[in-house]
């Protein structure tokens, strides 16, 4: 079924953008609190994140109904 592999591209795609974050957010910098006046912005990238965990679970969701479809569809010919 074509749903299962458009699913699964979408879970590719939502892991790849979160570990894409997830490593920006690794890298930010944190300067020196004495010096410098605190200028790392977390909030896009939380965004980001939540974005993907919600694009996540919707193709999940998506790979389960379909499951369950072709369950219901073989219980029916069988």
């Amino acid at each position: 079924m074509e749903i299962f592999s458009i699913a699964q591209d979408g879970l590719r795609r939502a892991e790849g953008q979160f570990e894409k974050t997830a490593q920006s957010i690794a890298n930010h910098t944190v300067p020196h609190a004495t010096t410098e006046p605190d200028s790392v912005s977390l909030s896009d990238p939380m965004v980001s994140l939540l974005e993907s965990k919600q694009d996540y679970e919707a193709n999940l969701n998506s790979l389960k109904v379909a499951d369950e479809m072709a369950k219901k569809t073989l219980d029916l010919i069988g």
